[in-house]
């Protein structure tokens, strides 16, 4: 008893394990029951473990087995085809599914424990979360779902049943897919399709879940289900220029064109259904017939009589001859006949194998009996290829081989290179590499399974040379007969590849379909109480990032403001620019070009101090430990050029509590400046041909114009300053004797050393502009900071200032 309980247990982990049946048997899902029958035998013949050895003969002969079994049950066919799944209506898959053992003990007493489910018309069409995964969100791109949700206990979804009865029969016939949730059962499936109230309806289509938000009727509910449908798949064509671009449109498209004409406005649901059933192979075009000249003058092209009469035409890859099929009614044309006029006319004469559809549609996985054989030429995507697919299609419409046998195409090798060298590297020689340029090799293809096939590599078999056409028609043609009578066998064997979808769309496509579906997701899925939080926030990072926008802008304006009046009162007009301050020009006399300055800057005036007997104290003598006071020596004509530049120079320095800033006057303060620098002298030795004695005579004769511009950094606890002049040295004796300062007017000196008659020299070719003096002050002040800045010391500060 155990034993077989485990045997029945294993045997539907089995089943469930199966993904599709179709494929192990080597069927279509069209196949009737005898060819699921005979596909059957075949295989089991093939993979019986008694005559097969191979060692998973076993594991394939069982899962044959189990596919025939589900597929010959019409119900679990039924179901598979619809949803993908073999899964028991009954049984429920969510999250929050559970049975209520008690539902059957009630159901006789007028619903005491919910509604009759089981005779409800909502349990024929029920989904699960499986095949919602497995089949409806894939199938949505070709057909689209309509779905309903209910639960037992839902008193307005019971009522609601007669309307969707009537929404399901007039949907389904049409193409809709249908499917019913039930919210007890499928838990999980309601959270991600986020239904949060019952009853819900939401239409799946391309991989998207839109809700419906009208009122519970069926002729809403219609015009909903055919308004969400995309209208790319159909095209409006209303004049004769239009409808010759998409007829002519094949080549690049890879696909046949039709046309559908109607008297009403807008295409017919049952139309948009057929065009997005068939767009992987088809284009679509709706024509509205009105008594317009331009629609009249498509209808003579055409052969259009009826103008009231609903028409549909097909167009290959020679829309010059008309179309290879039609149809037109007076009345209304059913889905069948328009499917079925299509299914019969969904390929060009030679189609190209540009995706995994086209491969699986045109060459589809066939038994030994019949055989399903596929001749592709193997081509590039360049223009001059094109002789030799044009030759090929000719040869495909004067050699009438029956389809069901064998399928002309064609493929691009180098945009489907995997699947093309799955077959070159065992079927060509490597010796032999390079193809004649006038032939293309032709592939003949028999698919054994999903992934597996065995061919024959005909080697230069085509050419669409006029002087060859024939000889390669009649080889391939031989060729093609020897392999269909079995003369010829196909003893090479490959793992097939998945073909690229060449009509994929590009990244900027997918990123706008992306965006529309984002906004359609947040108009449907947001719900009030989750919009206004999410608002909420939304609103309040918008008025942070305005504020902090405007405070920066608020900054930056002023420090912009600061700067254009800096350098207003800096170059006034007629000053010369940094550009041309170096240009070696004869510069006016001070006195004559002080009126034309500007004045000090109010900021200016509040930084800087004079240093006179008044200020002594607070500037020099009684500074505290650590601080330093900058003087700027100028004179009344100097004054106005000066000390704007020296205030602008010091200005990235006017917050730090260190530095205090001043200027001395020249003209009543030299004999301080020269006390000071006496200070820094060498002890007298008594020698009046001394150093010290020959710098202290030297400065008796200070040149009080040529001390202009020096600035002084003074330390008035430590006793000690340092000096900035553009010719002041940096440390050597030598230095100190040439300091501007300390020679006369004229640079004359006859008592100067031999040793500095070239620094001398030096000094009087130099010849600084007064605007200039001050040029060196920012590389001074980084030296200055840094400390390799020579420093004086003095016994004492000198207290002769006026």
């Amino acid at each position: 008893m155990i034993l077989s309980g485990l045997l029945i247990f294993a045997l539907f982990t089995s089943i469930a394990a199966i993904n599709d049946p179709y494929a192990t048997l080597g069927i279509s899902k069209k196949a009737t029951i005898k060819d699921i029958k005979r596909a059957y035998k075949e295989k089991a013949k093939e993979w019986h473990p008694d005559k097969n050895e191979s060692p998973g003969a076993n594991e394939k002969f069982v899962e044959i087995n189990q596919a025939y079994e589900l597929l010959s049950d019409p119900l679990r066919k039924e179901r598979f085809d619809k949803f993908g799944t073999f899964d028991d209506p009954h049984e429920g898959h969510g999250g929050n599914g559970f049975h209520n053992g008690f539902d059957s003990f009630f159901s006789g007493f007028g619903g005491f424990g919910g509604f009759d489910a089981a005779n409800s018309f909502f349990n024929k069409h029920r989904i699960s979360m499986r095949s919602y995964q497995n089949t409806i969100i894939e199938r949505s791109h070709i057909q689209p779902y309509i779905i309903f949700s209910y639960s037992n206990w839902c008193h307005s979804c019971h009522q609601l049943e007669p309307v969707w009865e009537s929404v399901v029969g007039d949907l389904e016939p049409l193409g809709y897919g249908i499917g019913t949730i039930n919210a007890q059962m499928e838990g999980n499936l309601m959270e991600k399709l986020r239904i949060s109230r019952l009853p819900t309806i939401v239409v799946v289509v391309e991989g998207r879940v839109i809700h419906y938000r009208g009122p519970y009727q069926a002729k809403s509910i219609r015009m909903f289900a055919r308004d969400v449908l995309p209208p790319s798949f159909m095209v409006r064509i209303s004049d004769y220029y239009s409808l010759k671009r998409f007829l002519d449109l094949w080549s690049s498209t890879n696909k046949v064109s039709v046309l559908m004409f109607g008297d009403k406005e807008k295409p017919k649901l049952r139309y948009m259904l057929t065009a997005m059933k068939y767009s992987t192979f088809a284009r679509f075009a709706y024509v509205h017939l009105t008594d317009e000249a331009p629609i009249q003058e498509m209808r003579d092209a055409l052969s259009i009589r009826c103008a009231s009469c609903e028409s549909v035409l097909i167009f290959n890859e020679f829309p010059e001859n008309g179309p290879v099929a039609h149809i037109t009614s007076m009345k209304q044309l059913s889905p069948e006949s328009i499917n079925s006029l299509i299914e019969n006319n969904k390929y060009l004469v030679l189609p190209r194998l540009s995706s995994q559809s086209h491969m699986d549609d045109l060459c589809p996985v066939s038994s030994r009996n019949p055989r399903r054989l596929c001749a592709i030429l193997i081509v590039s995507d360049r223009p001059a290829e094109g002789s030799h697919v044009s030759a090929f299609r000719d040869f495909v419409l004067t050699h009438k081989y029956e389809t069901d046998r064998i399928r002309f195409t064609y493929m691009y090798a180098d945009k489907q290179r995997a699947f093309v060298d799955a077959f070159k590297p065992q079927s060509v020689n490597t010796k032999d590499e390079e193809l004649s340029v006038d032939h293309r090799d032709v592939v003949i293809v028999w698919r054994v399974e999903q992934s597996k096939a065995r061919y024959t590599w005909l080697r230069a078999a085509w050419s669409g040379k006029e002087a060859d056409v024939n000889t390669s028609a009649q080889s391939l043609s031989a060729s093609v007969d020897a392999i269909l009578q079995g003369v010829s066998k196909l003893d090479d064997q490959t793992a097939l590849q998945m073909l690229v979808d060449e009509f994929s769309p590009s990244w900027f496509t997918r990123l706008a379909k992306r965006t529309a579906r984002l906004w359609e997701t947040l108009l449907f899925h947001v719900t009030k109480d989750e919009f206004l939080p999410a608002i909420s926030a939304l609103g309040t990072l918008i008025v942070i990032l305005l504020i902090g926008y405007g405070l920066n802008y608020a900054a930056v304006s002023e420090e912009r403001k600061k700067k254009e009046e800096l350098k207003k009162a800096q170059r006034p007009n007629g000053a010369a620019t940094n550009e041309t301050r170096n240009v070696p020009t004869k510069t006016p006399s001070t006195r004559s070009t002080a009126p034309q300055r500007s004045r000090m800057r109010p900021e200016y005036e509040q930084l800087v101090h004079e240093l006179r007997a008044e200020t002594f104290f607070g500037l020099v003598r009684l500074l505290k430990p650590g601080c330093r006071s900058l003087i700027v020596l100028i004179d009344e004509d100097t004054k106005d050029l000066l000390l704007p530049e020296f205030c602008r120079h010091i200005w990235p320095w006017r917050n730090n509590k260190t530095l205090s800033f001043g200027y001395i006057m020249v003209n009543k303060n030299l004999p301080w400046f020269r006390k000071l620098l006496e200070h820094t002298l060498p002890v007298d030795e008594g020698d009046p041909t001394s150093a010290s004695a020959v710098m202290y005579k030297r400065l008796k004769n200070i040149n009080p114009r040529q001390t202009v511009g020096t600035v002084l950094a003074i330390c008035g606890w430590k006793l000690y300053f340092c000096m900035y002049h553009p010719m002041h040295g940096k440390s050597t004796a030598s230095g100190r004797r040439n300091f501007m300062g300390f020679d006369d007017s004229d640079y004359s000196s006859s008592d100067s050393e031999p040793s500095t008659k070239e620094e001398t020299e030096a000094l009087k070719k130099k010849n600084l502009k007064m605007e200039e003096v001050l040029s060196g002050m920012p590389n001074w002040l980084d030296r200055l900071f840094e400390g390799s800045v020579t420093r004086y010391y003095v016994p004492e500060w000198p207290d002769n200032l006026k």
